[in-house]
């Protein structure tokens, strides 16, 4: 990066100024200072010498960082001429002045050595390099900061937007949607000469419409597969920029939709939706942590039968499954100011021009299209040279996951902590012995009920061994019950179980920890019921707080042979698997807390309503495999 002459005062017509090019007045001459002037440019009403935001250009700043025609005032050129002198094409700041206007003392420039370590997704090493030089081309995303997921260069479809046009796009011209859009679409607004595809509101100067709008479009239909693209948002009340597919009546098609929808009037947030034959209603508001307007980042959604998974810079942020579309569509983007909508844009102030940019947009096959693409993974992870061959329902999975899926339908021999029942050995396990857990659990815990036999586990409720009994609660029945000695975290979780078909009883796997640990009670749940074991109930509480039930088909009889139940608990999600595949994600307030890994078969009481009523036929014996866990 070039180094910064030391503050320097001078005048000219326009008043004083500091050091040439420092337009946010912080002493140097850096990156930073493009950008606001850029800022200031798009989203004035924002970061504007008036602007709300605390960092907008002041007027200061404003004679600071006019350095290209000095005198003319700020303008786009005013920020290429700060990145040419910071690649060193230049040598002195300002670079020109208007005319009449005097020279003044200088910044200067000096070449340096600049060591940066970048912060990588998880399953990235970070990387350190040293550069003698800014790494962008001014002409080239104007030095906007990239903090999104590179591009899958070897997805099914690819346009890099800064190798110029491509032949998968291109631009909507002459024509309107109609409300909530005010504005028409015209192909002036779409531009690829900065170096990136660039989006464009501004004025109607046809007259036609109040406002001009921008829109990009693939010729061709897509359907199941990854959706990404490098996105940098529109900041201004009553404006959308978004990235999306659409078919409709215009394609002799339903109106089938998946949204990602940036309203200016909040970049830190991503609106998240889709359409299903015309039925919406499913919007979704995700924090991003970030400003959407400030940098590039990655927005990107995995479409399949049943589901919607949407990514931010690759972390998956919300799934959806219900009524999910089915028709092959475009891919869009658009930017565009919205009318007789301001409770959800907010009103549009008229502001132009604003600008939204992209920088590529990738599409990648997934094999339910009857592709022969064999080598699907979930788009979170990176490509990978190494893959384990799994069943068809399977994602390959690799050994650098977080998650490792069962291979070969067997247990995880690789995992952080195994315990193989098959043995005959306990591993981290030890049976609950001597008490009982109250309502509604009508039994106590015996050790006699948790046994190792041959090459399973085996949980039984059975009679009571003996008179024990609570002042408040006297348990009619035995039951068993295995847990660890450890605690365990975030990570996935899975045992091979054979469940109990019985009205009243309970086989379940899960992990807890609460005030008998001197811990808040966070727990997740796999509980089969065994009053319908074709079913299995999905369950968590996050510091007490519970009513996350949700009730899945399995599509078999849980009591009739040995399948897998599994969680992958994240700090962000809990997804829960049955044999290998995924069937349901939580997001909300999740559990954090470290628990054992417990599993128990138990008869209920004061809750026929749940289980049905228990008909106190005894021995009744839930069976256990192994159980694994696999570290984050």
């Amino acid at each position: 990066m070039a180094a910064t002459a030391a503050a320097s005062a001078f005048a000219f017509n326009a008043g004083a100024a500091g050091l040439a090019g420092d337009a946010n007045c912080d002493n140097k001459v850096d990156i930073s200072d493009a950008v606001i002037i850029m800022q200031s440019l798009s989203n004035p009403s924002r970061f504007g010498e008036n602007g709300s935001d605390q960092y907008h250009l002041t007027a200061e700043g404003a004679l600071n960082g006019d350095v290209n025609l000095r005198g003319n005032g700020i303008s786009n050129a005013d920020a290429l001429t700060i990145q040419k002198y910071l690649l060193d094409t230049i040598q002195t700041l300002p670079e020109s002045y208007a005319q009449g206007q005097p020279a003044d003392n200088p910044a200067t420039s000096s070449t340096s050595t600049t060591t940066t370590t970048t912060t990588t997704q998880p399953w990235q090493q970070p990387t350190t390099t040293s550069t003698t030089s800014a790494p962008v081309n001014p002409s080239t995303n104007l030095n906007i900061p990239d903090l999104g997921t590179p591009m899958n260069a070897n997805a099914t479809a690819v346009a890099d937007f800064r190798k110029g046009s491509t032949p998968l796009f291109f631009a909507s011209d002459g024509w309107e949607n109609g409300d909530p859009f005010d504005c028409g679409w015209y192909k002036g607004q779409t531009s690829l000469d900065s170096g990136v595809l660039t989006l464009t509101i501004d004025k109607d100067k046809t007259g036609k419409y109040n406002y001009a709008g921008a829109e990009y479009r693939t010729s061709d239909h897509y359907g199941y597969g990854y959706y990404e693209t490098s996105m940098q948002a529109i900041a201004n009340d009553g404006v959308v920029s978004s990235f999306f597919t659409y078919t409709g009546p215009s394609d002799d098609n339903p109106w089938d939709e998946i949204d990602i929808e940036i309203l200016g009037k909040d970049t830190t947030k991503v609106q998240l939706n889709y359409y299903t034959n015309g039925v919406g209603n499913h919007e979704k508001m995700i924090d991003l942590g970030f400003d959407s307007s400030l940098e590039y980042h990655t927005y990107g959604f995995d479409w399949q039968p049943d589901y919607i998974a949407w990514y931010i810079d690759g972390k998956e942020v919300y799934r959806a499954t219900e009524n999910i579309p089915k028709t092959a569509g475009k891919i869009m983007m658009n930017a565009w100011p919205g009318k007789t909508v301001d409770d959800w844009l907010k009103a549009y102030n008229g502001n132009t021009p604003l600008t939204a940019r992209y920088q590529w947009v990738t599409y990648k096959d997934s094999p339910k299209n009857g592709g022969n693409n064999n080598q699907w993974q979930n788009p979170w992870q990176p490509q990978q040279t190494t893959q384990t061959t799994t069943q068809g329902w399977q994602q390959p999975v690799t050994t650098t996951q977080a998650q490792v899926n069962v291979q070969n339908n067997g247990m995880n021999k690789n995992a952080t902590m195994v315990s193989d029942f098959t043995t005959g050995k306990a591993g981290d396990f030890f049976a609950s012995d001597g008490w009982t857990n109250g309502k509604p659990f009508d039994c106590w815990w015996y050790k006699q009920n948790a046994q190792i036999k041959g090459d399973h586990l085996e949980l039984s409720v059975d009679r009571k061994w003996t008179n024990d009994s609570n002042p408040d609660w006297n348990p009619a029945f035995s039951g068993g019950e295995f847990r660890t000695n450890n605690f365990y975290h975030y990570g996935y979780y899975e045992t091979s179980m054979k469940a109990i078909k019985n009205n009243g009883v309970v086989s379940s796997f899960f992990t807890y920890t609460g005030p008998s640990d001197d811990n808040p009670w966070d727990e997740i749940d796999i509980e089969i019921l065994g009053k319908d074991t074709t079913k299995v109930q999905l369950n968590y509480y996050t510091n007490g707080v519970g009513n996350h039930e949700k009730m899945i088909d399995l599509g078999f009889d849980s009591s009739q042979a040995y399948h897998r139940y599994g969680f992958d608990w994240q700090p962000s999600y809990i997804a829960w698997y049955i044999d290998g595949k995924e069937v349901y994600r939580a997001y909300d307030n999740i559990p954090k807390t470290p628990g054992k890994i417990m599993m128990n078969a138990w008869p209920g009481k004061t809750v026929d309503d749940w289980l049905n009523a228990f008909d106190g036929r005894t021995p009744l014996t839930a069976y256990y495999q192994w159980v694994t866990y696999n570290k984050q």
